[in-house]
């Protein structure tokens, strides 16, 4: 717990260094992070066969045209990676598992591709970031504070099969301490009161949905993380799972209702 914890802090600190930077060193660390959690997700399917040279090319581009265009270009290189991905499976010729193969491809491309892609998108809607960090930290408060609470008060297994430790008394706590944090960094931002609940409701529900999303991926292959490179955390996919979902979520309430 002490390991979780300092790198916990260090990762936040890192995250407003980041966020509140931006430029182009902003866009390489989360390329960089997007490859790794593809990397990782590749690892964990391995019994499957992935295509890893159309996913690492599908995401290198999404992340990219994130980035540097917009997000219709973003779409564009969604049908890219699909299209390499086709190519490379026709490449492998009609053998038994091809079409898994290709699934399980284009699975994790658009899984990890669209996710910090988000994030990419995220971080222009505001000059000094804080939309992003608020997505972020809102995050990582309310799966700190959903494990608190589920250890100290948890009683109610919420899926006891894919995650057995998750209690809904922990989803509860997690949710309160999202929306209040979120509401809190809303009086600071460019949000509305209004807003800031709309946005921290869909954190504190799509956070908890990626992290058992990744639980179901390992349940299926047996395997507990998806890596060792961050310690007290396990991979990177590990880390920012639940983060993956909510920026997705959040970059669509925010563009689509919000008017961001």
């Amino acid at each position: 717990m002490t390991t979780r914890i300092i790198t916990g802090v260090v990762l936040g600190v890192l995250a407003v260094v980041l966020v509140a930077h931006g430029g182009l060193v902003f866009f390489f660390v989360i390329a960089a992070l997007a490859l790794l959690a593809l990397s990782e997700f590749y690892r964990l399917t391995r019994m499957y066969r992935p295509l890893p040279l159309a996913g690492f090319l599908g995401v290198a581009l999404m992340v990219s045209m994130a980035w540097f265009f917009s997000p219709i270009a973003l779409f564009g290189a969604i049908a890219a990676g699909v299209l390499l991905t086709a190519l490379l499976g026709l490449a492998a010729g009609p053998k038994p598992g091809v079409t898994v193969r290709m699934a399980v491809t284009v699975l994790g491309m658009l899984y990890i591709g669209l996710g910090f892609s988000a994030v990419l998108l995220l971080r222009p809607m505001d000059d000094n970031g804080l939309i992003l960090l608020t997505v972020i930290f809102g995050t990582w408060a309310g799966d700190t504070m959903a494990y608190f609470t589920g250890r100290f008060f948890g009683s109610t297994p919420m899926a006891p099969v894919l995650s057995p430790k998750k209690t809904w008394e922990g989803f509860a706590g997690g949710v309160i301490s999202t929306v209040l944090l979120v509401m809190f960094v809303g009086l600071y931002s460019p949000l509305h009161p209004g807003g800031s609940f709309l946005l921290g409701v869909t954190i504190a529900v799509a956070g908890p949905l990626g992290d058992l999303f990744e639980s179901l991926v390992k349940r299926d292959v047996q395997i507990k993380d998806s890596g060792r490179g961050i310690p007290g955390h396990g991979g990177v996919l590990d880390r920012f799972d639940a983060l993956i979902f909510a920026a997705v979520s959040s970059y669509f309430v925010l563009s689509l209702v919000l008017g961001f």
